[in-house]
C-alpha cells in the first residue's frame, strides 16, 4: 500500500513537471473523469461506441508518445474515484486514437478457486502492453478485443 502524499507535495510535483506533461496530465484527468461518468450513466456498448468514434475533442498535443499517454492516464486515474482498469483502458485507447496511434483494448476474465471470478482490461500497441500490465495478464482469457481506429 502506498503512503499518502500531502497535497502540497503533490502540487509541487505537478508544478515541477514540464509544461507539456502538465497539459497532458490535465487532459488525461478530464478524459478519465469523462469516461468514468459515461460508464456510470450509459451502457458499455454505447460508451464504447462513443469513445471509439472520437466524438468529443479532448485531444493530447501533437507528438505525444503512446507511453507518455499511458503514464498520464495512470497518474490521473489515481485522483478519479472508481477509475477502474476498464475506465483507464477506454481512456487511453481514445487518447491514442485522437493522437494518431493505433491501440487495441483487451478485456479478459479469470476464475480461480482462491480469487473467484475476475475481469481485467488492458491496452496493447505494437505487441506491448501499455496499460494494465500489473500482475500476470496471461492468466486472463481474452473475451473481447477492440481495435483502435486511427484519426
Amino acid at each position: 500500500m502506498q503512503k499518502a502524499i500531502p497535497l502540497i507535495d503533490q502540487i509541487r510535483r505537478f508544478a515541477a513537471l514540464p509544461a507539456n506533461d502538465q497539459w497532458l496530465l490535465l487532459r488525461a484527468a478530464g478524459a478519465v473523469a469523462f469516461v468514468r461518468i459515461m460508464l456510470w450513466a450509459f451502457p458499455f456498448r454505447w460508451v464504447c461506441a462513443r469513445v471509439r468514434s472520437q466524438e468529443v475533442a479532448l485531444t493530447p498535443r501533437e507528438g505525444t508518445s503512446a507511453a507518455r499517454m499511458a503514464w498520464a492516464v495512470t497518474v490521473a486515474s489515481r485522483r478519479i474515484p472508481a477509475a477502474s482498469c476498464l475506465t483507464q483502458a477506454l481512456t487511453l485507447q481514445w487518447m491514442m486514437a485522437r493522437a494518431g496511434h493505433s491501440a487495441r483494448l483487451c478485456i479478459g476474465v479469470d476464475k480461480s478457486p482462491a480469487q473467484g471470478f475476475e475481469a481485467h482490461a488492458w491496452v496493447e500497441a505494437g505487441g506491448e502492453i501499455l496499460l494494465g500490465s500489473h500482475g500476470d495478464v496471461n492468466r486472463f482469457v481474452p473475451i473481447l478485443s477492440l481495435p483502435g481506429d486511427q484519426s
